[in-house]
């Protein structure tokens, strides 16, 4: 039960990652109205905190799966667990926050975000991979 707690906690975090990075990449609008901010230092600030917050969610999901998660085949279940939380934090964040009827979405963050959305497995593998490789024995 400990393992299946911290299967999802993992999960969790991973797909919170993911939901800031994209959050702040959809709301690059409401953040210039709100802090009154060029639409290009949002852009830029927006970079950055995501750059920034990439380096370090590695270093904390790095550290996390080496503590909880060595040598085991059932941490790649995070692979797939990462999808119904991000959906939910989704869902979540629409209710609470909907968005402007005045606002729209450029084909560039669209982009950004389908991209971020394919290759995020990838980075959980490099992760699991690097944190936790499987014993020979298995």
């Amino acid at each position: 039960m400990k393992f299946f707690i911290k299967l999802n906690t993992i999960s969790a975090l991973y797909a919170f990652a993911l939901f800031i990075a994209i959050e702040l990449i959809i709301n690059v609008s409401r953040i210039s109205s709100l802090t009154g901010w060029e639409w290009d230092h949002v852009y830029i600030l927006v970079a950055v905190i995501n750059v920034l917050g990439l380096l370090l969610a590695t270093i904390i999901f790095i550290n996390l799966t080496k503590k909880w998660m060595v040598g085991r085949k059932n941490s790649y279940w995070s692979l797939v667990l990462w999808v119904p939380y991000f959906i939910l934090f989704l869902s979540l964040f629409t209710v609470f926050v909907p968005f402007s009827s005045g606002v729209t979405l450029f084909p560039r963050f669209s982009l950004l975000i389908f991209g971020s959305s394919i290759l995020f497995p990838v980075y959980i593998v490099f992760i699991n991979v690097y944190a936790a490789p499987l014993r020979p024995d298995e």
